[in-house]
């Protein structure tokens, strides 16, 4: 059995729901299973989405098969995090301290995490590195247990059309956003996306880059140098910022409105604009590999964590500025 940890906020999951759906297409004939249950315990970003978003429609391509708390043991040797309830986080990890030191050495061959940094760079971009090779190669007579966030493009090269049908989101029901989408299809329009929240917190401050106008300018300019008339949707977590840090920009409407569990609705207007400048976030990220215009200009940013650039990603029609 191989088991996939889902977590953090919906782009994580999307691309941590790609990989789950490349390993089970790789491994036919193996269970492969997915662990949610750090949603018991963690909120963050409106917590689990995905089932919520995507798995509601007649689309019968979307599906998350959970593993049982049985299957969770079996695999990790660990107790798992039982309920839908922040103190048992607590109550387990003194008997998970304790069953560390007596069996997790047997284990640890089998369990893979991407960012403990036990392998080497995953960022070559033709699967030379030791973590694909690893993830691509399992024995299956073992029971595996993977965590990351796999948002290389690797995992997703060739794959990208297929992808696509899981992820389709509901219709707009309300007149705000119909209005967006007819504007959107109706111009060659672009979505900007600025990041800032979370990453100017205490906790994501030292590790996160918050872009500087520096990129959006130069993104903006690479657009109208190639796209007649282009007229810019701006997303971000900061509408009150992006109103003031953006009034050198022209042709502009900033989007509003779509916050707490409809947040999702942004990642769906972006993928309709024709062309997107997408921010260091899986959630700006996502919203361009949705896009399905065959002409898509996508301006990602170099700078991505503050010790770690933006891979050169290879997609048709990415530009990294």
């Amino acid at each position: 059995m191989i088991i996939v940890r889902f977590s953090s906020g919906l782009g994580n999951q999307m691309f941590q729901y790609s990989f789950y759906r490349f390993l089970k297409t790789l491994y036919k004939d193996t269970e492969v299973k997915a662990d949610l249950t750090w949603f018991y315990s963690n909120n963050d970003h409106h917590g689990y989405e995905l089932q919520r978003i995507f798995g509601k429609s007649d689309d019968t391509f979307f599906n998350v098969e959970e593993a049982s708390k049985a299957e969770l043991f079996k695999v990790t040797g660990l107790i798992p995090n039982l309920f839908k309830w922040k103190r048992f986080e607590q109550i387990r990890r003194y008997p998970n301290r304790i069953i560390r030191e007596f069996t997790q050495k047997k284990r640890e061959p089998y369990i893979i995490d991407q960012l403990n940094g036990r392998y080497d760079n995953d960022d070559a971009s033709d699967g030379s590195n030791e973590l694909y090779k690893l993830v691509t190669g399992l024995d299956t007579g073992k029971d595996w247990y993977i965590m990351g966030f796999w948002i290389e493009e690797k995992y997703l090269r060739g794959r990208l059309e297929g992808i696509r049908r899981h992820f389709r989101f509901p219709d707009f029901t309300d007149d705000r956003n119909i209005k967006y989408m007819e504007h959107i299809r109706g111009c060659n329009s672009v979505s900007l996306h600025v990041r800032r929240g979370d990453y100017l917190s205490s906790m994501y401050s030292d590790m996160f880059v918050a872009l500087d106008r520096e990129y959006y300018e130069k993104a903006v300019n690479y657009i109208k140098e190639r796209v007649e008339d282009p007229y810019f949707f701006v997303f971000s977590d900061d509408g009150d910022f992006v109103g003031k840090e953006f009034e050198w920009l022209d042709n502009k409407e900033i989007v509003e409105g779509n916050e707490g569990e409809e947040s999702f609705r942004d990642m769906q207007l972006m993928s309709l604009c024709k062309h997107n400048i997408i921010a260091n976030s899986t959630f700006s990220q996502w919203g361009a590999l949705l896009n399905e215009n065959e002409d898509r200009i996508v301006v990602y940013p170099k700078a991505y964590l503050k010790d770690k650039d933006n891979e050169l990603k290879e997609f048709e029609g990415w530009v990294r500025l």
